[in-house]
This record gives C-alpha cells, sequence and structure tokens, in this order.
C-alpha cells in the first residue's frame, strides 16, 4: 500500500513539472516562440479540447476545433518562419562579423605597408646621403691628385730645366777642363823651349863660332798652343777632376730623379680614379718631355729620337631589373496539428482515439521532438 501511494505520488509531480513546462510556452515572446513550442501548446490545447469533450460531448467542440487547427498551423508557420529569418540574421551577423574582421586584416594590412614604404623610403634616403658623402669624397680625393699632379709636373718641369742647365755646365767646364789640359801641356813645352833654346844660345856662345848658324828644334809629341788664342785650356787637372766629379753626380742625381718620376707616373696611370682624359695628357707631355731631353743630349733631331715607354692605353678600363538558399522557398513541412486533432476530424469514430495509428504505447498529444522535423534548413 504504501509503496502504491508512493509511485501515484510520484506521478503527480511528474505531471506537475511537465504542466510547469508546457504551461512556460505561454510566456514566451513571438520572436522567441519556436515550432516545439508550438506543438507544446497545441499538446496543451487538445488536452483542454479533450476535458470539454469528455463533459460536455464532441458536439461542444466540433466548430471550435478547426479553427483552433487554423490558428496553431498559422502560429506554426510564423514560427518555422521565424526561425528561419532568425538562422538568416545569425548567418548576416556571421558574415557582417567576417567582413568586419576582414576590413579590420586590410587596414591593419594598409598601415603595415604604409609603415613598411616609410621605413623603406627612409632607408634609400640614408643610402642616398651616404653615396652623395662618397661622391663628394671621391671629388674631394680627385682635387687633390690633381693638385699632386700639377705640383709633380711642375717639379717634373723645374727639374728639367736645372738639368739641362747643370748639363750645359757640365759640357762648358768639360770645355774649359780640356783647355786648361791643352794650356798646361803648352806652358811646359814652352818652358822646355825655352829652356833648350837658353841652353843652345849658350853654347854657341862658348864655342865662338863666328858665323850665325840655324839651330832646329825638335817639336816631336810636342804641342804647340797660341798663347793669344781665347779658347786655349785655362784649368788645372785637379780644377778637372773636381768638375769630372761634380758631372757624375749630377748623373747620379738625375738617375735618382727620373726613377722617383717613373714612380710617381706609375702611380698616377695605376689610379683608376684618375679621369682617363687627363691621365692621357700628363702621359704624353711626359713622354713628349723625355723625346726632347732626349734628342738634345745624344744631339739628334725629335723625329728620330723615341720614347722607351710603350704605346698604348694607361690603364684597362672596366666594362659593366560564399550561395545561400532561403528555407522558405523549399517544400513545406506537413503540419502535425492536423495528426493531433485527428480523432474530431475522422468520420465514422465513435470513441476518442488516445493514441497513433501505430501501436504505440505512448500517448496521442506526446510530442515525439524534432526528430520528424527533417525538412528544417541549418543555419
Amino acid at each position: 500500500m504504501h509503496t502504491g501511494a508512493k509511485m501515484e505520488d510520484c506521478d503527480r509531480n511528474d505531471q506537475k513539472r511537465e504542466v510547469k513546462k508546457t504551461e512556460g510556452c505561454f510566456e514566451m515572446t513571438c520572436s522567441a516562440l519556436t515550432v516545439d513550442d508550438v506543438y507544446e501548446i497545441a499538446k496543451l490545447i487538445g488536452l483542454e479540447v479533450e476535458k470539454l469533450i469528455d463533459g460536455y460531448g464532441k458536439e461542444s467542440a466540433t466548430g471550435l476545433v478547426p479553427k483552433i487547427v487554423k490558428v496553431l498551423e498559422l502560429l506554426e508557420s510564423f514560427a518555422s518562419r521565424n526561425h528561419a529569418h532568425k538562422s538568416k540574421e545569425e548567418e548576416l551577423l556571421k558574415a557582417f562579423e567576417t567582413l568586419h574582421v576582414q576590413k579590420q586584416k586590410k587596414t591593419r594590412c594598409v598601415k603595415e605597408c604604409e609603415e613598411s614604404s616609410k621605413n623603406e623610403i627612409q632607408r634609400q634616403e640614408v643610402q642616398q646621403e651616404e653615396v652623395e658623402k662618397q661622391r663628394r669624397k671621391c671629388e674631394e680625393l680627385q682635387a687633390q691628385e690633381r693638385e699632386v699632379m700639377l705640383k709633380l709636373k711642375e717639379v717634373v718641369d723645374k727639374q728639367r730645366d736645372e738639368l739641362r742647365a747643370k748639363v750645359q755646365q757640365i759640357a762648358n767646364v768639360t770645355k774649359e777642363v780640356e783647355a786648361a789640359d791643352m794650356e798646361a801641356d803648352l806652358r811646359e813645352k814652352q818652358k822646355e823651349i825655352e829652356r833648350l833654346t837658353t841652353q843652345l844660345e849658350k853654347a854657341n856662345a862658348a864655342a865662338g863660332t863666328a858665323s850665325p848658324c840655324k839651330t832646329e828644334v825638335d817639336l816631336t809629341d810636342k804641342l804647340v798652343i797660341d798663347l793669344k788664342d781665347p779658347n786655349r785650356p785655362c784649368f788645372t787637372k785637379q780644377e778637372f777632376r773636381e768638375m769630372l766629379t761634380e758631372r757624375n753626380e749630377l748623373k747620379a742625381n738625375l738617375f735618382l730623379v727620373q726613377e722617383e718620376l717613373s714612380y710617381y707616373q706609375r702611380e698616377i696611370l695605376n689610379d683608376e680614379r684618375c679621369p682617363g682624359f687627363l691621365l692621357d695628357a700628363v702621359r704624353s707631355a711626359i713622354k713628349k718631355q723625355k723625346t726632347v731631353i732626349k734628342a738634345k743630349m745624344l744631339g739628334m733631331p725629335e723625329d728620330e729620337c723615341s720614347s722607351d715607354e710603350e704605346k698604348g692605353p694607361l690603364f684597362e678600363r672596366r666594362a659593366e631589373t560564399e550561395t545561400e538558399t532561403d528555407s522558405t522557398d523549399s517544400k513545406p513541412q506537413e503540419s502535425r496539428i492536423r495528426n493531433l486533432f485527428g480523432f474530431l476530424t475522422r468520420s465514422g469514430s465513435n470513441h476518442i482515439s488516445r493514441g497513433p495509428s501505430e501501436n504505440n504505447a505512448a500517448s496521442s498529444w506526446e510530442i515525439i521532438g524534432n526528430t520528424d522535423n527533417t525538412a528544417e534548413t541549418e543555419p
């Protein structure tokens, strides 16, 4: 007895919970109403109609049931459309959020591109400044090299003139030394002649010869010099040796200057930063001056005298781019409202059916769920 009472209490509690759950559908707003809620409402209305029929007979609800069914069908269609619109709205919201995110990404990418462009421009400006500094430095170096070459040319010209003067002086000194040697020899020979003449006179006087005799003087291997000749030798051997020593020193200095000139010439010709036309001019001038000096020193015409340098270039020059589908367009789902109220609309039925056509233990007012709603579109 106690066990049966407890089971009845449990059933009552379950029924109360179901009633509370189903009555909650009437508290929802239109926008939050779903098809399942409409089915719950239809279930509650069917229970009330069943009670009315049980109390007053089927005729009391004959005119009311079709209207209720129509209203519930409209409510079902509204809930289905509302669900489709909500799904579409959610899709649109997702698409809007996606577009917003894409816009933010695009804006971020544009900002990053602008920043990278600014950085690249700044880097190029820095590189341009460095190139400009290097160009100015090269121009300064070229100007210094030009000054050095001009100074070197002046030094070469000056030393060339000095060498010419020294060569002329050496030639004059050599002539004077030769003349001095000849004059010294002539003086010695003249003294020897005078001595011999004096001896001869003394011998003739001692012999006492009465008749004059002609004395012949032996001038073999003797040099006769006219004392009145302005080109006669007038230097001693010591002076001549000193002049030869000075000449040798000048020749050594000339050799050193030529070596230094050749060294500077190689430095200039091997320097690629020097302009080509200036190097050509310097080379041709040096070659011409060497030819002139060589011709004068050798006593030859300038046309027959050639420079020892090889004809050719001064240096080798380097030769150097989503389709959307509306759920309302699909085939509308078959309504379950008429199935719920089928016991009222069936002809020839004298008893109230409390179950579906299938042999099922569940009540006909039980809502199975969303398993039969297969045509509903997914968001």
